[in-house]
């Protein structure tokens, strides 16, 4: 059985990666700050810590693992406070980050050789994707000292049951409430998903094949290349009502404050390659046709009871 600790994972990946693993027969431990408790999973242990709190991780119970896997570091010395605080010994610590560490002037897909980024930008979704970065080099310096092997995992946008981040939600709410569904016609702007199930396998897989995926880093991403226009066609094909789209120009949404939840122009594009995990460990990624008719299910029961 593998005894995995998990660091936050109540909310959304790591929601669905705790009921994944529980269903394979893993040992769950979780540190979170409470607000869920997991125990609907069963036999799972629950320690109460806020983890930028030293004195709090201090007073929980140490232990040994197979892995940690950590779905909230989002700060400075989050990897350091943890190790440093609560006496955890582990073969394998797992990182969850994100694909925009990765230097974002690259217009083409990126994979895991490619240069990250080497300056902290201007806005608030520049200092998340800096702070990754950074954590990204503070969890090698933890691990080295703690002789855990470090597994990086950089997720394209997450999407699925579960989602919390205003993403495929926004666009099944106006869908199920008759609201027109903005569409930035002159968008030219790309980018790639990963199903949430798809992330939580794929840390299983890290787990499982430790000797392979300690030392890596890898991207999660879908092959399919996504716009706003077919992204309007797969809502049109996993829906079963018809919906009106509002045609809108990239300069509107911006002066109207639409918040549409992806990149608008190429610019911002985010294109990742995802083979190689599926090379290396054997994964596979849900058609994405599939995984939109999941999620827009989820979130469909969501807004119908409303």
């Amino acid at each position: 059985m593998k005894k995995v600790l998990i660091i936050g994972g109540t909310y959304f990946a790591g929601r669905v990666f705790a009921i994944i693993a529980k269903q394979k027969g893993y040992g769950l431990s979780f540190i979170n700050r409470g607000t869920y408790s997991m125990g609907y999973l069963g036999d799972v242990s629950e320690y109460r810590a806020d983890r930028r709190d030293p004195a709090a991780l201090s007073a929980l119970p140490g232990g040994e693992y197979d892995a940690v896997v950590d779905f909230c570091a989002y700060e400075p010395e989050d990897c350091s406070t943890l190790f440093s605080a609560v006496n955890i010994k582990t073969a394998q610590y797992i990182l969850l980050s994100t694909a925009d560490v990765y230097d974002r002037s690259i217009r083409t897909k990126k994979d895991e050789t490619a240069p990250l980024q080497d300056r902290m930008g201007n806005c608030m979704a520049a200092d998340y994707m800096w702070k990754k970065r950074n954590l990204e080099t503070e969890a090698a310096q933890v691990c080295a000292l703690n002789n855990a092997g470090l597994t990086i995992l950089r997720p394209a946008f997450i999407y699925g049951p579960f989602n919390y981040a205003p993403r495929e939600s926004f666009y099944v709410e106006r869908i199920i409430k008759g609201l027109p569904v903005p569409v930035p016609s002159d968008s030219d702007s790309e980018w790639n998903f990963v199903f949430v199930t798809d992330v939580a396998r794929a840390i299983c897989a890290c787990i499982e094949q430790q000797d392979v995926s300690c030392g890596q880093a890898y991207n999660l991403s879908a092959p399919e290349t996504v716009t706003y226009k077919s992204y309007m066609e797969l809502l049109q094909k996993v829906t079963d009502r018809p919906f009106e789209t509002r045609p809108v120009t990239v300069s509107e949404v911006i002066a109207q404050n639409i918040p549409l939840p992806f990149p608008l122009t190429a610019d911002e594009s985010e294109l990742f390659d995802g083979t190689k995990i599926t090379r290396q460990l054997g994964t596979s990624y849900i058609p994405i046709e599939e995984g939109m008719q999941k999620a827009f299910n989820a979130f469909k029961s969501v807004y119908e009871v409303r």
